[in-house]
Order: C-alpha cells, then structure tokens, then sequence
C-alpha cells in the first residue's frame, strides 16, 4: 500500500513515481502494457493538492476529436485503491456543448459519485477523502463493478469517481472535453 511519501520530493509530486505505480496497477491486473506508456502517452497528476494516494489520477487519451456536428473522446483512468478524481463538471463553452460521459470498468471496481435531486447517500463505509470535504457536493454514489458502467446523470452535472479497494482501470466514453470547460469544485486544483 502506498503512501503520499512514496509520491513526493519535499513538495514537488514525482510523476514518474505516480506512472510507475500505474504501471504496477496494469500488471497486477493482467492488462496490457504498451511500450508507449512507458514515455509521455501515460500521465499522472495530483491535482497541485499534494494529496496524490487520496486525489490523482492517470491516464491515457486514445482520441479526443471536434469537429462540426459533433466529437468525440476515449480515455483510459487509472485509478490507485481509493483514489478519487477530484469533483469537477463540464460546462458549455464556445469550442463544445458539456461534456457527456459513461464509463466502463475493466478491472477493480470504482464509486461513482453525484449530485441527485433525490439523495441516495453513499454505500456503507465510504467516505470522501479527507483534502476534498470542504469543496465536494456531491450526495449520492453508487458501486460500479468490474463489468459494469454507469453514466453522468446530467449536463453539467457535479461528479467525480472514486476507486474501489484493488485500484480500477477504466474506459471512458464521451464527447468531447476541453479544458476551457472544465470547472473543479475545489478551487485550489491545478490541472
């Protein structure tokens, strides 16, 4: 089990360190290691919250397309026991209507979290990382498997996933993502 020590020199998130416990992740679950994941086309990030066990995440975008009448996005998340991406939306914006999203787990098992009109609450035992209480709204989570997808329940609706207690690789499809409309609830991320 890592710890944030594992991740950090002094201050400074070591992404290296980060793409390598993804690496570990891959090959614990039999998934396959491109030789272009060692280089550049695999990241890792923290969020600028120092916080990399709790709230980060890697990955991998195998296509991220606009173009009129539509686009398109496939992205590999990888995901360590119990870290959750930060909660943030998709929001309208000159380049793209919000971004819609659906993902499957292929290995582990993932929360995926909301904001619901009717609160579900979250399953027994889950909690939100301590760094992300104050700025996370969202009231309802539900347990994704391995196998099982789900799907943002709403445009510009608040979400976020959290991995299960193995860790998760996910595949996400969506339309597609710019950053200039995403929005994060907690004001001190720096993506």
């Amino acid at each position: 089990m890592h710890t944030n020590k594992d991740f950090y020199k002094g201050n400074e998130f070591d992404a290296s360190q980060g793409k390598q416990a993804y690496l570990d992740l891959m090959k614990r679950f039999g998934y396959p290691i491109l030789e272009s994941f060692k280089g550049e086309q695999l990241w890792a990030i923290d969020f600028g919250l120092g916080d990399f066990t709790h709230a980060g995440m890697g990955g991998v975008f195998w296509v991220n397309e606009n173009h009129e009448g539509g686009g398109y996005l496939g992205h590999e998340i990888f995901l360590l026991p119990g870290q959750m991406i930060v909660e943030h939306s998709h929001v309208n914006c000159q380049t793209c209507p919000p971004k819609r999203e659906s993902w499957l787990v292929r290995h582990g098992s993932i929360y995926s979290f909301s904001v619901q009109d009717q609160p579900k609450g979250f399953p027994k035992g889950i909690e939100i990382p301590q760094s992300q209480r104050e700025s996370a709204t969202c009231n309802s989570a539900i347990l994704v498997p391995q196998g099982g997808t789900d799907t943002l329940n709403k445009d510009e609706a608040k979400h976020f996933i959290m991995a299960g207690p193995e860790g998760a690789i996910v595949t996400e499809f969506a339309t597609f993502h710019d950053n200039d409309a995403l929005r994060f609830s907690n004001p001190n991320v720096k993506f």
